[in-house]
């Protein structure tokens, strides 16, 4: 009794991770021999869930994410692959969801092989404005690179601040946010801009967005540790302006050219009343 009992207690508290498999194979990926995963695969898949690329023989090179001729919104440059490692894993943002069930996803990169790739449970706290989710390990100036693509179809108007958030729970870092190294580049830092225990938070008061933006290719977030223990940069999420609060469609959907996604990242055909996401933004319908 007291086994059955156990296992019945064990059942009630354990969560079941959900997996999809988008394919299985040995494909040996080069720069010039990509791994296509089809828009179709990805026709059930939501906001938050991760997707883990599975792979052999890794030589310390990288792995990039494409889609539709550029790289996937949401995602990662130089994404540094060690000898050691079997796998590798992003998280879907809105913008990363729709350019997947429009264009699918291309695996690209030099020296690993794929054997497998699925996408499962992930973040429950992604919303319409993150452009970047995941886990990047900060240590002595880590610099994450975000993909420019993930800023696609921003209306900067719309937004008066960045937030990047971390599990720094401390203040005391250095953080540099650049479009590009050199004159020009540098947006912000600890010195500029507001720091708590959860995020920095970069205003955009002043700063022309679309035009830090229009010659470069991505965005980064430099940081180094100082005298704490290194951390996650775990977000960038689009802070909107309180005057503007969510986009309003103004009950016009029937002249808005476009696919509607609820927050769960579902495709709706005929969207009613409510929050959707629209081109990875969050709007409303009266």
């Amino acid at each position: 009794m007291k086994k059955v009992f156990l296992l019945l207690s064990l059942l009630a508290t354990t969560t079941i991770a959900t997996a999809t498999d988008l394919w299985e194979g040995t494909h040996a990926v080069d720069w010039s021999n990509t791994l296509t995963i089809e828009a179709a695969k990805f026709a059930e898949a939501q906001v938050g869930q991760k997707i883990v690329i599975e792979f052999t023989d890794a030589t310390g090179e990288v792995i990039e994410l494409h889609s539709n001729g550029g790289m996937l919104p949401g995602t990662r440059y130089a994404h540094f692959l060690y000898a050691d490692q079997h796998e590798t894993e992003v998280f879907i943002t809105p913008g990363m969801l729709a350019c997947l069930k429009e264009h699918g996803m291309e695996i690209c990169g030099k020296g690993f092989t794929a054997t497998k790739v699925w996408y499962g449970d992930g973040k429950d706290n992604v919303d319409g404005n993150t452009v970047w989710t995941g886990f990047f390990w900060m240590d002595e100036w880590s610099t994450l690179e975000v993909a420019k693509t993930s800023f696609d179809g921003i209306n900067w108007s719309d937004y008066r601040a960045i937030r990047f958030y971390s599990e720094a729970n401390r203040t005391d870092y250095v953080i540099n946010v650049l479009t590009k190294w050199g004159d020009g580049g540098k947006l912000g830092d600890q010195t500029t801009m507001t720091m708590t225990n959860e995020y920095a938070e970069l205003s955009l008061e002043g700063i022309d967005m679309a035009a830090k933006l229009a010659d470069v290719d991505r965005l980064m977030v430099q940081c180094n540790k100082e005298g704490g223990n290194p951390f996650n940069f775990t977000a960038i999420v689009l802070v909107m302006k309180e005057s503007t609060g969510i986009d309003d469609i103004r009950g016009q959907k029937e002249n808005v050219c476009c696919d509607f996604y609820n927050l769960a990242g579902q495709r709706v055909v005929n969207p009613s009343k409510g929050m959707y996401i629209v081109n990875g933004k969050t709007v409303f319908i009266k």
